[in-house]
C-alpha cells in the first residue's frame, strides 16, 4: 500500500498543529475564559437603556483592553509559534475560516458552518498574536 506525498503531508500538519504544549494550552484557554466573561458584561451593559450603565461599560472597557494588551505582552515567541500552528491547524481543519473564504459584509451567503466554539477559539487566538 503506497502513501502520497501529500496525505504524510496533510498528517504530519495535523500532528504539528495537535502539539501546543498543554501548559500554554491552559493559559490560553483560562485567559479566553476570564477575557470573554469581562467582554459579555461590558457589551451588555453598552446596550444598557440607563446612560449611566453604557458610561459604566464604556469605563470597564480601557482596564479589559489593558489586561488583553498585557497577556499579549507576556507571551513569548516560542508561544506566539504555536498559536499561529494552531491557528493554520483550525483553518486546515475548517477551510472557511480562511481569509480568502471569508464573507463580505452584507453577503447573502450563509455564514460558515463551524462551531461556535472554534470560531471562538480562532478569533481569540487571532487576537493574541494579531
Amino acid at each position: 500500500m503506497a502513501i502520497k506525498f501529500d496525505e504524510c503531508r496533510a498528517t504530519s500538519d495535523e500532528l504539528k498543529g495537535n502539539n501546543m504544549d498543554e501548559a500554554l494550552k491552559a493559559k490560553l484557554d483560562e485567559a479566553r475564559e476570564r477575557m470573554n466573561s469581562q467582554q459579555d458584561g461590558i457589551n451588555t451593559n453598552r446596550k444598557h437603556d440607563d446612560v449611566a450603565m453604557r458610561g459604566w461599560a464604556r469605563g470597564r472597557q480601557r482596564p479589559a483592553n489593558a489586561e488583553r494588551a498585557q497577556f499579549r505582552k507576556s507571551l513569548t515567541d516560542e508561544d506566539r509559534s504555536q498559536i499561529e500552528e494552531r491557528i493554520e491547524q483550525l483553518v486546515h481543519d475548517n477551510p472557511t475560516l480562511s481569509s480568502s473564504n471569508a464573507r463580505t459584509l452584507g453577503s447573502k451567503s450563509e455564514p460558515p458552518s463551524v462551531s461556535g466554539e472554534v470560531l471562538d477559539e480562532y478569533y481569540f487566538l487571532r487576537d493574541m498574536v494579531g
